[in-house]
């Protein structure tokens, strides 16, 4: 297979790095600063994807767009102080993303993130030199389960949306990947046994140690075949 006319696109939390717990601190202590009441299970049910998806869910905060904006800026200024503090790769991460460079994939990084989060993150892992592209989900219309954040990595990668593989954790990653006509590769996130949604991924392992260059061509040898 021709590795340079495919493309790998990953997710960053809870793929690259385990930054869950720096994001629950962070939504908890916006919620303590303004007041608004809080919940695991609402930080889990709106993990992975935009703040402005996030805030009207978690705090029926709907409006004004600036409100929404801001309370998003705050949260993300807290969560950025507490990764500095501590950011270290998921095991196989940065083992996996090296091999796929040096078997000469192309390589983005889709997340919904902000651009800030995600350059600090490539900044803290030293990951700037297996990347072609780094894609935010504020520059894209809709967030996950739309495909919008990887159809726009795969435009800046020049790659066929059927010739790319995404990395993700997340039920609604998965469905963002399937939409855009990508394979997935679904990493279950640190600490849970059970995956539910998950399993509708191309391929699925506990985390990605298990993962390698072999895996990825099968994967994307099986979206060539259809």
């Amino acid at each position: 297979m021709e590795r340079g006319r495919d493309a790998v696109i990953w997710d960053v939390d809870g793929v690259i790095l385990d930054s869950a717990e720096q994001h629950r601190r962070a939504w908890q202590q916006l919620a303590r600063e303004h007041g608004f009441p809080y919940s695991d299970a609402a930080f889990w049910a709106g993990f992975g994807r935009r703040n402005a998806d996030v805030i009207p869910q978690m705090f029926g905060v709907s409006g004004p767009p600036e409100r929404v904006t801001a309370l998003g800026e705050r949260k993300e200024q807290i969560y950025r102080d507490l990764l500095k503090q501590s950011a270290h790769a998921l095991p196989g991460a940065r083992e996996l993303m090296a091999a796929l460079h040096a078997a000469g994939y192309q390589q983005a990084l889709g997340s919904s993130a902000p651009e800030a989060n995600i350059n600090l993150i490539v900044d803290l892992l030293g990951l700037g030199g297996y990347l072609q592209a780094m894609v935010s989900g504020e520059s894209v219309p809709h967030g996950k389960p739309a495909p919008d954040l990887f159809l726009a990595a795969a435009a800046r990668l020049g790659v066929a949306p059927s010739r790319c593989l995404v990395i993700e954790d997340a039920p609604a990653g998965v469905a963002a990947a399937h939409a855009g006509g990508m394979r997935c590769l679904a990493v279950r996130r640190a600490g849970e046994a059970d995956a539910p949604g998950l399993e509708r991924a191309d391929a699925l392992v506990t985390t990605l140690a298990e993962a390698d260059v072999t895996l990825v061509d099968r994967l994307l040898a099986q979206s060539a075949e259809q």
